[in-house]
């Protein structure tokens, strides 16, 4: 716990793309006992999630890491071995992987595009039982993440079978129709900085 809780703090102080953003994360981590992180990347937030877990004196704690590459999570292991959190890892598309059980949260930092955050909260919102946090809702809000990097949209169209449109297009629009359309969630927080962070509640 002493292992998990200097990392956490470590990672909190050192400048990152969403280093501001992980007490926040850990915060919302202790009101649940099972997460669904969806883009593990360079194990950042899952410090967080696993901090918050370990803290909130609940039963059956589990962090469910996903990432469509590989992503090195031995020192996570590592250091939570001798705890109560058990941590399942699937390296795949998350719009292909299927869970057996619900969640109480589920973050979402995969391909900040409109088309893959529409299906993202059609598919992740019906196991979902408390929250979805999105990050970086504020840079790649209304543009999506193919411009800013400037990447091949056209090419990441023929591979995803995704509209070139849907591509070009940000986060935000895609949250704002899912809240439409889903009266059942509510936007609880927005935070601009950092990239930004999202938080939506059911209801």
């Amino acid at each position: 716990m002493d292992l998990v809780n200097q990392k956490f703090i470590q990672l909190s102080n050192i400048p990152s793309d969403i280093n501001e953003h992980l007490p926040t994360l850990e915060k919302y981590a202790r009101e649940c006992e099972t997460i669904l992180e969806l883009g593990v990347r360079g194990v950042t937030s899952s410090w967080a999630f696993s901090h918050g877990l370990l803290n909130n004196n609940k039963p059956n704690k589990k962090l469910i890491m996903n990432d469509i590459d590989e992503c090195n999570i031995l020192e996570l292991l590592y250091k939570t071995a001798n705890t109560d959190l058990k941590i399942n890892y699937y390296w795949i598309n998350d719009l292909a992987l299927d869970l057996d059980d619900k969640v109480d949260l589920t973050f979402i930092d995969t391909w900040h595009v409109y088309a893959q955050l529409k299906r993202e909260l059609a598919k992740f919102s019906k196991i979902t039982k408390k929250y979805i946090i999105m990050h970086d809702t504020t840079v790649d809000e209304w543009l999506g993440e193919s411009i800013r990097n400037g990447w091949n949209a056209y090419d990441q169209s023929i591979q995803s079978g995704f509209l070139l449109n849907e591509i070009n297009k940000g986060l935000w629009p895609a949250i704002e129709e899912f809240l439409h359309d889903n009266t059942n969630w509510k936007l609880r927080e927005r935070f601009t900085n950092n990239n930004g962070l999202t938080i939506l509640e059911r209801i």
